[in-house]
């Protein structure tokens, strides 16, 4: 006999349930198929005279549910049989663990029967479920019965009184919407096969190009474990809405969006897979997660970086062909091929730069072969000179359409374009810097023209990230400078006197025996700051115990000024000399601190440093980012080029 059933939950829940989009109640319904381990899946539009659709059936050969399981389930919204487990019984991940997926399937239509084929005692037997709209918490549940052994189990799904807005939301290209949603699942499980009235969804030859990528999200009071992601791209041979799928850890899509960058002509979509989003989905935050939740945010700020990478990577193999005819005709500005990472992405960067020039500056294409070979060695020149003003080049010189300059900028403009080779050519100055440093003070030939007192500290200002990171930027502070100047006659130090008046900024006196240098750093926190002050000794100096009580006298009587607040300022003081006699190697020798670290309190450290233990701290700072990026810096015939280049005016013309 048949039995209605008492759902219990509230109508208006239950009925907000019902009004998911059509292509989504469908897939719950697929979801429900997969998660039986069903391999066969069937969908069946049938039409009507109108062309309208009379019924949609989705009919698989999974295991079927029990008749026990659909009365609890089907009783109780939140009782499905999956809440507790993780894995079907052939090890597929589970999609539906809240029991509300059947119920979409009224915004399918309004009428729903569920039958259901399943295995027990070694006999199949089957039951049905009717549920209906306006009777949506009474479904009936009808009686089981045994029905022949060459039958095999399974669920039907029979939708019927379909809505009107379905058969419009469907008549777009209902077989691409659904690879696209089972696209990932299907790169996990490939043994199933899903048709549309017969026409069977091929996944394999509608994707072109696949990438993927792993990496983690760390909380920002570091509370837990990092969050691990996985982005996976796929671009389509077929046109498509391009969107940003939010996906559990087997790519099952809890929640979608449209791409907020520009993809140029490539079909792509991108799946972000992570616990995490599926505890966004449970907690019901996942729809407003993207912009309230930090973690996310970071997570698809990551994941539009990797997508411009691989834009790019298949704009350049796009140039391929191009490239090698411009190496046939000798018009191609680079002679040899890259070296290294920095050389290898400003390459990248020319050749797409070089194909959207030919294809889309009118008249380009006809010019002779001297005027392309000029415009591509200028547009080479502008890279290696001015990395971030390749956008200007894009505007203003080379006078692409509108079209073209938005996706160019947007796919280049990034940390794999300006701000790599920003970076590389940092790093790369900065080791070039310490290199001829080390000439400047070490090479016999050279440190006799330069005076260090004269010359080197003028270098040193504008370099202090050379003591610490920390350092990299700072400014000249008027109160700073009064205060050391306050304090100079006292400490018997009037050698400083005019260095400090003049700001550092004139030449002294081949007399005057020591520079003094400071600067002033914000801490983060408004009225905050960390001072450094920098002396440094001529190089013929060896200093001791004399000139290390100096620097602590100074460095206490400065610190201890009213003018700077104790629990808001922090002081950095360094003795900066070329050798030390045994009376002050012995004092740096501190215990618990590092050598040279001759005076510690709360606000006020004083550290002397040699030059040589300076500059391959500075380097071994920097060793590991020039193996990273695979560069190189040439020690052998270049002088002191960059410092010449540089500072021409604050070093003797005969170096």
């Amino acid at each position: 006999m048949s039995k209605i059933l008492d759902v219990q939950i509230q109508d208006d829940y239950l009925r907000a349930i019902t009004l998911t989009k059509p292509i989504d109640a469908l897939c719950e319904l697929i979801w429900n198929s997969l998660d039986a381990d069903a391999t066969e899946i069937r969908i069946e539009f049938i039409l009507n005279p109108l062309s309208g659709y009379d019924s949609i059936s989705i009919i698989d050969n999974g295991h079927g549910i029990n008749y026990q399981d659909a009365e609890t389930a089907f009783s109780s919204l939140g009782g499905s049989s999956k809440k507790y487990k993780k894995c079907s019984p052939k090890n597929r991940i589970l999609h539906g663990k809240e029991g509300k997926g059947r119920y979409k399937a009224f915004s399918l239509g309004s009428n729903f029967q569920f039958i259901s084929r399943f295995i027990e005692n070694g006999l199949i037997k089957e039951f049905d479920i009717n549920l209906s709209e306006d009777k949506l918490k009474k479904p009936i549940l009808n009686d089981i019965k045994t029905i022949s052994n060459t039958a095999s189990a399974g669920v039907k799904v029979i939708i019927s009184n379909i809505k009107p807005t379905v058969s419009l939301s469907f008549s777009t290209n209902i077989i691409f919407e659904l690879e696209k949603k089972f696209a990932v699942y299907y790169s996990s499980y490939k043994n199933f096969n899903i048709t549309v009235n017969n026409t069977q969804l091929n996944f394999a030859d509608s994707i072109i190009d696949e990438a993927e990528i792993n990496f983690q999200i760390q909380n920002l009071d570091n509370s837990s474990l990092p969050h691990e992601f996985k982005v996976k791209i796929l671009e389509w041979c077929v046109k498509c809405d391009k969107k940003i799928f939010f996906c559990n850890i087997s790519g099952i899509a809890l929640g979608e969006n449209k791409l907020t960058i520009r993809t140029s002509n490539f079909n792509l979509t991108v799946y972000i897979m992570s616990g995490f989003i599926e505890d966004l989905y449970q907690e019901g935050q996942l729809d407003i997660a993207e912009e309230l939740n930090e973690t996310l945010s970071k997570a698809i700020q990551k994941t539009n970086e990797f997508i411009k990478d691989f834009i790019r990577l298949k704009l350049h193999q796009n140039a391929k062909d191009f490239i090698t005819e411009l190496k046939s005709e000798h018009i191609y500005p680079f002679n040899s091929e890259p070296k290294s990472e920095a050389e290898k992405v400003e390459r990248q960067v020319f050749d797409i730069l070089a194909l959207n020039v030919n294809e889309h500056l009118p008249g380009f294409e006809k010019q002779d072969s001297v005027n392309k070979k000029l415009t591509f060695r200028l547009i080479k020149e502008a890279l290696e000179n001015d990395p971030k003003g390749f956008s200007k080049i894009i505007k203003e010189v080379l006078d692409l359409p509108q079209d073209k300059r938005d996706d160019l900028v947007e796919i280049l403009d990034r940390t794999s374009l300006s701000t790599i080779l920003d970076v590389i050519k940092e790093i790369t100055d900065r080791l070039q810097i310490l290199y001829e440093l080390e000439q400047i003070l070490f090479d016999t030939e050279i440190n006799k023209k330069v005076l260090e007192r004269k010359h080197l500290h003028k270098i040193v200002k504008n370099e202090t990230w050379i003591f610490g990171d920390d350092y990299t930027y700072g400014a000249d502070d008027v109160s700073l400078r009064n205060v050391l100047k306050k304090y100079l006659k006292d400490l018997g130090r009037e050698d400083f006197l005019e260095n400090i008046q003049s700001n550092t900024n004139s030449d002294l006196d081949e007399n005057i025996p020591d520079i003094c240098l400071w600067k002033q750093y914000n801490l983060g926190k408004s009225g905050h700051f960390a001072n450094l002050v920098i002396e440094l000794k001529r190089p013929s100096k060896t200093i001791g115990q004399t000139e290390l009580s100096q620097i602590k006298k100074y460095a206490r009587v400065v610190s201890d000024d009213s003018i700077f607040p104790k629990d808001r300022t922090n002081w950095t003081f360094i003795l900066l000399a070329t050798k030390l006699n045994d009376d002050a190697l012995f004092e740096c020798k501190q215990e618990n601190r590092e050598f040279g670290h001759i005076y510690a309190n709360n606000s006020v450290n004083v550290f002397v440093k040699q030059w040589g233990v300076l500059l391959n701290e500075a380097k071994s700072r920097h060793q590991y980012l020039k193996e990273k990026l695979n560069f190189e810096i040439t020690e052998e015939n270049e002088g002191i080029s960059l410092l010449k280049k540089k500072y021409s005016e604050y070093l003797p013309i005969e170096i």
